[in-house]
């Protein structure tokens, strides 16, 4: 029987691969609420080296389970599928795939992307899945009422896989060793499903996982998040709202962490759209921007319900601004 020894759930932010001291110079471009703290380079370059620390506990916890397969859950940005086909929920359930590591960060300065992101094997790496596994999941989760959209291929090649899936690799598994099937879930455009939906998601994946007769073990995780509104006019960092999402995590209290984001209304002064969603035209019903990839932890910790998680740490970038987590559950 395949079990799901561990869960985890990190933030996969662009400055996490940027070099410290550029976040400043990113951030002077960048339209941020007055009142966001600023952070020297010096501060900047201690909450880098933090954020590589919790990366590398979470990899020392992956290394000790040796699991045979990693589910990710995690939003695609129009690099995959665009509006004339865009799935809710959807997963990828052929044999490989490829993408960019994100060793060069869009956000580091000078060069064309092309420049920045060649197509070398520095920067592009393949990916293998685990078909058999993604078939029985996808079957299973049929069986609990979820019918996802499914991808025996990658909608767009030139692009690759979207970064949810590549940026947490680069420092979880470096090695790209062990297969990964991605689970999309639509964070960001208008209407996106409820928290609660995804909590149950989750629920539902470990237990399709679990009446899996393969003998494997399979690691989750969460890829997004928290706090980030990303080009918002007065964009500024809710470490209000990230601490309950981490409280939820230690509290192993999965619904409560999807009562408490489907509860939280956007105000015009939060820096998360209200109103019509100005590319699909369609009523925001729920946190979009990159707030919305917190679903990605909520599915994680759907699929760790009941357990206490670990929080690693909570970094708040302000520079970004940010709130960057990292947490794991150790479920069996």
């Amino acid at each position: 029987m395949a079990k799901v020894p561990l869960v985890l759930a990190c933030s996969h932010s662009p400055f996490l691969y940027t070099a410290p001291e550029h976040w400043n110079k990113i951030r002077a471009k960048r339209p941020l609420r007055e009142d966001v703290p600023h952070d020297s380079d010096e501060t900047n370059r201690a909450k880098f080296d933090k954020c590589m620390k919790a990366f590398s506990v979470l990899k020392e916890k992956i290394e000790a389970v040796k699991p045979d397969v990693l589910v990710t859950f995690g939003d695609d940005q129009k690099e995959l599928f665009d509006f004339s086909n865009f799935p809710a929920l959807g997963m990828f359930i052929g044999k490989e795939f490829e993408g960019y590591k994100t060793v060069a960060s869009p956000y580091s300065p000078g060069g064309t992307r092309a420049e920045r992101k060649p197509k070398t094997p520095e920067h592009w790496v393949k990916l293998k899945s685990h078909p058999e596994l993604a078939r029985e999941l996808f079957m299973g989760l049929m069986k609990n009422g979820f019918d996802l959209a499914f991808s025996l291929d990658l909608p767009n090649k030139d692009e690759g896989m979207g970064h949810a899936f590549m940026r947490p690799a680069t420092y979880l598994t470096p090695n790209y060793n062990i297969p990964v099937i991605p689970i999309f879930v639509n964070c960001y455009f208008a209407p996106q499903p409820t928290a609660r939906r995804c909590y149950e998601l989750g629920k539902a994946v470990r237990e399709a996982i679990e009446r899996s007769p393969l003998n494997l073990k399979v690691a989750v995780l969460g890829s997004g998040g928290l706090w980030h509104t990303p080009g918002a006019p007065s964009a500024y960092l809710d470490e209000e709202f990230d601490h309950a999402i981490l409280d939820a995590v230690r509290a192993g209290d999965g619904r409560r962490m999807a009562e408490y984001f489907d509860n939280w209304k956007p105000t015009s002064q939060s820096g998360v759209p209200i109103g019509i969603d100005k590319l699909t035209g369609m009523a925001i019903s729920g946190i979009g921007s990159g707030v919305g990839e917190t679903r990605n932890w909520i599915a994680a910790a759907g699929a760790a319900d009941g357990v206490r998680g670990t929080v690693v740490d909570y970094v708040p970038v302000y520079a970004s601004p940010c709130g960057a987590g990292f947490a794991y559950w150790e479920t069996a």
